[in-house]
């Protein structure tokens, strides 16, 4: 449960608050002036009201952007999984998802440009939701036409509708949905119907594990990789397994911005993983990459196309061919999701039948940047950082908690 000095923060908050906005002078106006002043903000204005203990973090970092969902964003709460917090009115809940929201360092969409995405580091930092280094991550990607997109957890898309509204702490951008969190590894693999992966992961005794290492990459083979194989692999003991699987995970993020060529990874079981580019495609070794980047709690999942084998690590792809070749002798596919009835069975089950393509979509081919058929051509985004006076900041919402 959090703790915080109320009496000191409302003290703070109130001797501060003369010093904030000065709008006959044309000065930079305080977030809580700026904040009221947006009609489309009533809405997220009022939560930081209700909710003014982010405030308590603010000053420690040497300027903040703030994605300030507008009043339409809200709306789509309900079909949302924020629907039961937002229901419920948890407060721990609602606080970590507003500490997602606020970007360390100043962020100019006018200074973006067209490329690769790039990951900002967030105020979220609760175990439950950030088990990465520095904060958990948000994508930030310029797109065609100047469309300015924020990724979030479960592969969520919130667009830029409004830039670059300035405060004394920072930068406000307006988005028309709320950022998710980014969930645990079992409950993304189970949204991405990556089911043969996780009942793999339960087969080798990883799961929940894994879910809880910190600073994790997964290559995620799709639902297909698994049939493909059939017995080769689902006739493993758990301990070639485990190894099979550990072969896919390395024990550090690893963002798309970092699959460059040639480069090697070391992995959990111990052997390297190669990362090679041919022309528009990407591969891990032999496979390719399908989707790049979806966040988790814990790190991050690259989605790929075919199982990767310990026992070859040198393997190499034909990117001649629009599928490569299961790297396992005696690989025979199979009509059935192989390792599904491993997976622990609460309200419902897996269906073990086959159900034809994957949730990550058919394959297609990745650019140099790593954008997939889901990432839709992602793109740059450059930063800029400002300082600012903690004092300033601190004066921001000295209103709302004079509300309470």
């Amino acid at each position: 449960m959090r703790s915080y000095s109320w009496r000191g923060l409302l003290a703070t908050s109130l001797g501060l608050f003369a010093a904030g906005t000065n709008a006959q002078t044309g000065a930079i106006s305080d977030l809580g002036s700026l904040l009221a002043g947006q009609k489309n903000l009533t809405t997220f204005y009022a939560l930081i009201q209700k909710y003014p203990e982010i405030l308590l973090q603010l000053p420690s970092y040497q300027g903040v952007t703030v994605l300030a969902p507008n009043n339409d964003a809200f709306n789509k709460i309900p079909y949302s999984s924020l629907n039961d917090a937002f229901k419920n009115n948890d407060k721990d809940t609602i606080t970590n998802v507003l500490e997602y929201h606020i970007l360390q360092g100043t962020r100019l969409a006018k200074s973006l440009v067209p490329g690769t995405p790039t990951f900002i580091p967030t105020l979220l930092t609760s175990p439950e939701w950030s088990n990465v280094t520095g904060g958990q991550r948000v994508e930030n990607v310029k797109q065609a036409g100047d469309v300015v997109v924020f990724v979030s957890g479960q592969g969520s898309r919130s667009t830029l509708t409004q830039a670059d509204l300035a405060f004394t702490g920072g930068v406000v951008q307006v988005i028309d949905s709320l950022l998710i969190p980014p969930s645990n590894l079992k409950t993304t693999t189970t949204a991405f119907n990556l089911t043969s992966f996780q009942g793999a992961l339960y087969a080798a005794n990883r799961l929940p594990l894994d879910s809880t290492t910190q600073n994790a990459t997964f290559f995620a083979p799709w639902n297909e990789a698994f049939q493909a194989l059939g017995p080769a692999i689902s006739s493993m003991t758990s301990d070639q397994i485990a190894q099979v699987m550990d072969y896919h995970l390395v024990p550090q993020v690893i963002y798309s911005t970092n699959l460059t060529n040639g480069t090697q990874y070391l992995t959990a079981q111990g052997e390297n993983l190669t990362v090679r580019h041919s022309g528009n495609n990407v591969f891990i070794n032999s496979a390719q990459l399908l989707q790049a980047d979806i966040l988790i709690a814990n790190g991050v999942i690259h989605v790929i196309d075919n199982v990767l084998n310990p026992q070859s690590p040198s393997a190499q792809p034909n990117p001649t061919i629009a599928s490569q070749a299961p790297v396992f002798a005696s690989a025979s596919s199979v009509n059935n999701l192989p390792f599904t009835s491993d997976i622990p069975c609460t309200t419902s089950c897996p269906v073990t039948s086959h159900t034809g393509t994957s949730s990550v979509g058919a394959k297609t081919q990745t650019s140099t940047s790593v954008s997939t058929s889901k990432s839709k051509g992602l793109g740059a985004a450059v930063a800029r950082e400002t300082g600012y006076h903690a004092a300033g900041l601190m004066v921001a919402l000295g209103g709302a908690v004079m509300l309470l």
